[in-house]
């Protein structure tokens, strides 16, 4: 019964808060000093240096609403992250089944050598990336030249290939980590279960599917909800390969927030911090709708 919990006190003493000291100052720093800034630059406009000058209210998330463009963003933000989550996860899943009955060394090499990509910057691989995808000098563009004599579709040009340029860049960066996650989760299944199944006579396919994925589902839940918050923050790979075009194809929220910001004209510091907060109840939000929806993995 509750009243026969033993009730539990703080028994660290002074040296247990000294020991959390550095760890709450970093956080206040550069956590939550940071959010209380922007929420107080949210209800201000500001001048070029980004020193509010004076109260607006809600004034900068009117002008967010009612601007035609940021529909076309949030739509932008939420296909890419749905998509490259899709993608990273998946193909992640089916190389680690695959791994799994893979023999050593090979299955060790084979292991190393895909979980490669997190070990990238994301700069790096978006680099590569804009390389690869490039219609003049582009590895794609004189493959499928040499195959079809015809240069393929505009992957920097036109607005739906520059979207999923963007997605397969993402994905690919995203596939090591969440490899390395499932693998991991992988190497902590009960043999008892699996060597059951087998002498059910369940085939390595149903043992998959029956067995091994169900164990994951913790893992799963853990890497889809991490990379969708990555998605819904990308920016490195929209600056580097298509800074955003062809015209506003490719503009995310992390993207047109900075350009309010730092880009081209008047800096609209305000109608950033609006922007930020913005980003942040949403994924707040989609975070709390993957919990509920997949409460019953775990």
């Amino acid at each position: 019964m509750r009243g026969n919990v033993p009730h539990r006190r703080w028994s660290g003493g002074p040296a247990g808060l000294l020991l959390c000291l550095p760890c709450l100052v970093v956080l206040a720093v550069f956590g939550y000093w940071p959010t209380l800034r922007t929420a107080y630059l949210s209800l201000h406009s500001t001048d070029l240096f980004g020193r509010p000058t004076r109260f607006v209210g809600g004034a900068n998330f009117a002008a967010l609403v009612t601007d035609p463009t940021l529909r076309q963003v949030l739509v932008t933000t939420l296909v890419v992250a749905a998509l490259s989550t899709a993608l990273a996860t998946g193909a992640a899943l089916a190389a680690a089944l695959l791994l799994r009955t893979a023999t050593p060394p090979g299955g060790r090499i084979a292991s190393l050598v895909l979980s490669l990509p997190f070990a990238y910057s994301t700069a790096a691989a978006s680099a590569t990336f804009a390389a690869l995808f490039s219609p003049a000098v582009g590895v794609i563009a004189r493959l499928c030249t040499s195959f079809t004599g015809d240069p393929g579709p505009g992957w920097l040009t036109s607005p739906f290939w520059a979207v999923a340029a963007i997605v397969i860049a993402t994905a690919w960066y995203e596939f090591g980590f969440t490899l390395l996650v499932l693998l991991a989760a992988l190497s902590r299944l009960d043999r008892e279960v699996l060597e059951a199944a087998a002498l059910d006579g369940a085939g390595e396919l149903r043992t998959a599917w029956a067995v091994v994925v169900p164990a994951l589902r913790p893992s799963l839940l853990f890497v889809i909800v991490t990379q969708t918050v990555t998605g819904l923050q990308i920016f490195t790979q929209v600056q580097v390969i298509t800074k955003g075009g062809p015209g506003d194809a490719t503009h995310t929220i992390v993207y047109e927030l900075y350009k309010r910001a730092f880009g081209e004209g008047l800096p609209q510091y305000g109608i950033a911090s609006s922007l930020a907060l913005l980003l942040l109840v949403a994924v707040v939000a989609i975070t709390a709708a993957q919990f509920r929806l997949t409460r019953s993995w775990t």
